[in-house]
């Protein structure tokens, strides 16, 4: 009777927050080691001594396949994404979270093993399998529209951003001096996702015993295995909101583009090392974690989600592009900040907007399709990125920017 106490009616406030609370601890400690990916990995890749790479190869080849690399995740989560959403329509949001969490904890045991042994074609294969079963935020954004009523979803789903922020912050900073034989002795790239590994496999034996199902029986969906896997094709057919997928995927390329280059931009224009650069990252979740706080709720009771999607996207190019103009470092800490601000009030409206366009039957075939668009999106801007960063670092944030800014006016014209 616990599981069926939950689903209940809707709820504004604490009673959601509760029972919602496990799947925001699933999301923070697997942002920390998706967030380790972009730290660790940019130096790995682009520093002339690492030995991931053969000895001699040029600067460009190094930054073009980091974003080779930075992409096999989030292509991973493209193809899974859609899948587990409408598998966890069918079969509760439970089950498909637990197998998914089992899958992607072994996988960054296997991602540290292939660190330490500097195999590059590993790597990538773990990456791409943690990624095809990555199902945390599919199931976070069902289970909020499962429990929470349309007009509260912008502030719950800036939770899982806040979370996804937090994890930004605590990630970098912790797995840059992890990294740092300066630090300990037989500290190394390795080290910081093996302590990963064993957070994840805690997350997962915490999850078994608290998280209950929102998704009951009576209210599952009838879909077949087939159905599942061709889910995604509903972002083509569903005249009713394929405008919306067109400008989210735009916002996501241009949003997680920004998180893959900003850090090239550090180490090719300022030289940091690992340790400094967490730091940059580190500052870059700051303000996403205090809008989501705070201002992404109350701007959300005062706006309506199509005019916060507008003109956080604007802002969001605007100040991507300036990000680049300074030439001195100290100018990153306001650029920075503002343009993290900005794409933290887009993240959650844009996908409130889409959640909002459908019914709660379809809430977990379309938000896997949103998260589906979200990371193919992140592989897209990871290989554009490197390929614009191998021509001119900044030329990928001022690309990305645009891109922002295209979004933006798409949007004003529907």
């Amino acid at each position: 009777m616990v599981e069926a106490d939950i689903t209940i009616g809707r709820d504004h406030g604490g009673r959601a927050l509760g029972s919602l609370l496990p799947l925001y601890v699933v999301i923070f400690f697997g942002f920390v080691g998706y967030s380790l990916m972009i730290t660790i990995f940019t130096p790995l890749f682009l520093k002339p001594d690492s030995a991931i790479l053969p000895a001699g190869v040029t600067s460009s080849y190094r930054t073009i396949v980091l974003g080779m690399v930075l992409g096999v995740y989030p292509a991973g989560q493209f193809i899974g994404s859609p899948v587990l959403g409408a598998l966890s329509d069918r079969y509760g949001r439970r089950p498909v979270l637990l197998i998914s969490l089992s899958i992607t904890t072994a996988c960054y045991a296997v991602i540290a093993a292939s660190l330490e042994r500097l195999s590059l074609a590993t790597l990538a294969v773990s990456l791409f399998v943690a990624g095809l079963a990555e199902a945390n935020i599919v199931t976070a954004q069902s289970a909020i529209a499962d429990v929470v009523d349309a007009e509260d979803r912008n502030r719950f789903f800036g939770y899982i951003y806040m979370c996804v922020s937090l994890a930004y912050i605590a990630g970098p900073l912790a797995g840059g001096k992890l990294a740092e034989p300066s630090v300990v002795s037989w500290f190394n790239y390795a080290t910081p996702f093996w302590v990963v590994f064993g957070l994840l496999l805690l997350t997962t034996l915490g999850t078994l015993v608290k998280f209950r199902e929102t998704n009951p029986p009576e209210k599952r969906q009838q879909i077949s295995c087939f159905e599942a896997f061709t889910n995604l094709a509903g972002v083509f057919t569903d005249r009713r909101i394929r405008v919306l997928y067109l400008i989210n995927f735009l916002l996501y390329l241009a949003i997680f583009g920004f998180f893959r280059c900003y850090p090239m931009y550090l180490v090719d224009e300022f030289h940091l090392g690992v340790s400094r650069e967490s730091e940059s990252i580190a500052w870059v979740g700051l303000p996403i974690v205090l809008a989501n706080l705070w201002l992404t709720g109350y701007l959300a009771k005062r706006f309506t989600t199509r005019s916060l999607t507008f003109w956080s996207a604007l802002l969001t190019g605007i100040f991507m592009i300036i990000v680049v103009a300074p030439p001195n470092r100290g100018a990153l800490w306001v650029t920075l900040f503002l343009t993290s601000l900005a794409l933290a009030i887009c993240l959650p409206s844009c996908a409130t907007m889409l959640s909002t366009s459908v019914g709660e039957a379809d809430q977990g075939r379309v938000m896997g399709n949103n998260q589906a668009l979200q990371v193919g999106a992140e592989s897209l801007s990871g290989l554009l990125g490197g390929l614009l960063a191998a021509i001119m670092v900044k030329l990928s944030l001022v690309v990305l920017g645009i891109v922002a800014i295209a979004a933006a006016w798409v949007l004003i014209l529907i």
